[in-house]
């Protein structure tokens, strides 16, 4: 079995990937939340940073892409490349529509055609292998019927499906029955995701699903770190023993961050985004983020934890 934490653009950063291998563990594989191009052609430098493998000294990361050009794929697997890294993931799933819109994401998923004309293009001249992550479609979970014989023709490392379309964002239900039909229509190393927050839910999509060895899980890994260590090794924390953890994690990412911006306001910021799924996991999370969102100094915010937790 293979667990891979979901690339999550402004969470899953190297910050919280080294916090989690330090802290936690049965991660297999991890993946960079998406490089993406400026308005002028240059790749944002947030992404740039985030895969340099001084961030990444002892963490095997697959960088993760956004492209809906050929020209633009290649701006992005150039440098990807120049790092050392082998293998990208090209990101047909993000589903917001300030990216869809511009055909990036899931954006590409009602255009097959143009999805088959770039990798005609880029397989040929890339040196790297390559992946992908789709949604099931943009407007319905039956476009990727389309979609995924024709990616037999492609020699692609594998396809990460999330279950949902992309007009759904995050809402209602992962579609089990249609990523069922996915299963007998490629030839493709397959991985699940979508709405795997707890073990039990694991169990019954395995149960579901047992051809599948291949996992990946996004915002459970948010709310409750452990959650790999849950399902790989059947071995459930107490609550004191996960709540020294969580105390121990958020210590990491505060070094991590402070170390490489000295602003101790983007810290603060940064810890209260990753603590507001987090808390997510608590039984007194609510509690708990009330007085977080309140902190003005990192000194408050970890009085807050220390108190709480």
């Amino acid at each position: 079995m293979q667990l891979a934490l979901a690339p999550l653009q402004t969470y899953t950063d190297y910050h919280f990937r080294n916090a989690h291998l330090a802290v936690f563990s049965g991660v297999d594989k991890f993946y960079a939340p998406y490089l993406k191009l400026n308005n002028d052609g240059t790749i944002k430098s947030a992404p740039k940073i985030d895969i340099l493998p001084k961030n990444n000294p002892t963490i095997s990361v697959i960088p993760q892409l956004m492209a809906c050009s050929v020209e633009e794929f290649f701006v992005m697997a150039d440098y990807i490349e120049s790092l050392g890294y082998q293998e990208v993931n090209w990101n047909m799933g993000c589903p917001y529509p300030m990216v869809t819109n511009r055909n990036l994401g899931a954006g590409i998923l009602n255009k097959p055609q143009e999805i088959f004309g770039m990798l005609d293009r880029i397989i040929p001249k890339s040196k790297l292998k390559l992946g992908i992550k789709m949604r099931m479609g943009l407007e319905s979970t039956e476009e990727i019927l389309e979609i995924l014989p024709k990616l037999n023709d492609y020699p692609l490392t594998e396809i990460i499906i999330h279950a949902r379309y992309a007009k759904q964002l995050y809402n209602g239900t992962c579609d089990h029955e249609r990523f069922r039909e996915c299963i007998s229509l490629t030839k493709h190393s397959l991985t699940y995701n979508g709405d795997i927050t707890t073990r039990e839910e694991f169990e019954e999509l395995s149960r579901q699903f047992q051809t599948i060895d291949s996992w990946m899980i996004g915002r459970g890994a948010m709310m409750n770190p452990g959650l790999f260590e849950e399902i790989k090794f059947g071995v459930v924390d107490s609550s004191e023993v996960y709540r020294n953890k969580l105390m121990s994690f958020s210590r990491h990412l505060e070094e991590s961050l402070l170390s490489c911006n000295p602003d101790r306001g983007y810290a603060l910021s940064k810890l209260k985004s990753y603590w507001e799924y987090l808390c997510e996991g608590l039984s007194d999370g609510k509690q708990l983020y009330r007085k977080l969102k309140k902190a003005k100094a990192v000194e408050d915010f970890n009085a807050f934890i220390t108190e709480m937790l």
